[in-house]
């Protein structure tokens, strides 16, 4: 007998969600694009952050609650988020690893406490900046947003065209690889 929750019940209204925010940031894109950019870093990526860490983080609910779905008692999600196909050849993040972290990185960005090692063990993993020194004998610094921010760089990694649809198939294909992993050792 099939499970109740194998069929990708969560893809749909994640597509949706994600389209809306893909609306917006093709259209802001668009406008750039007729700038040749060049209003980039001045008006446009600070706002535009925000449509991609938004998505982040719907993707980072589609994954937990994947699966949440199939070990509705692993108290520990983070165990099946290093099932997933590595980023590249030169590091130890997954791509799941690197969604989550860069939901968690735009949640907490704003914080004044350290992010947390799980976050920044694979931003350095890859070689994703995140901190702007401003006094580096006191170690002052703050979180970097707009064009700079780990969240575009992240981006790229997953989506040489940063296409938001690439996204949702390394999510998708990740969850039906957990489920046949499953349903293999079973």
């Amino acid at each position: 007998m099939t499970h109740i929750l194998r069929n990708d019940t969560r893809i749909g209204i994640t597509k949706n969600i994600l389209n809306s925010i893909k609306k917006e940031f093709d259209d802001v894109l668009e406008t750039c694009k007729k700038d040749d950019f060049n209003y980039w870093d001045s008006i446009y990526a600070d706002d535009t952050e925000h449509l991609v860490g938004t998505a982040f983080i719907v993707l980072q609910n589609y994954i937990n609650s994947s699966i949440s779905d199939l070990y509705p008692k692993l108290s520990k999600l983070h165990l099946k988020y290093s099932t997933a196909k590595m980023v590249n050849n030169e590091c130890k993040t997954t791509r799941i690893e690197l969604i989550i972290v860069l939901a968690n990185y735009y949640k907490h960005r704003d914080l004044p406490t350290e992010l947390h090692k799980h976050t920044t063990n694979p931003l350095d993993d890859l070689k994703i900046y995140y901190k702007e020194i401003y006094n580096l004998e006191k170690n002052k610094y703050f979180y970097k947003i707009g064009s700079e921010s780990p969240i575009f760089n992240g981006l790229s990694l997953l989506s040489k065209e940063w296409e938001l649809n690439d996204l949702i198939e390394i999510v998708s294909e990740w969850r039906e690889d957990l489920w046949k992993s499953e349903y293999k050792n079973n």
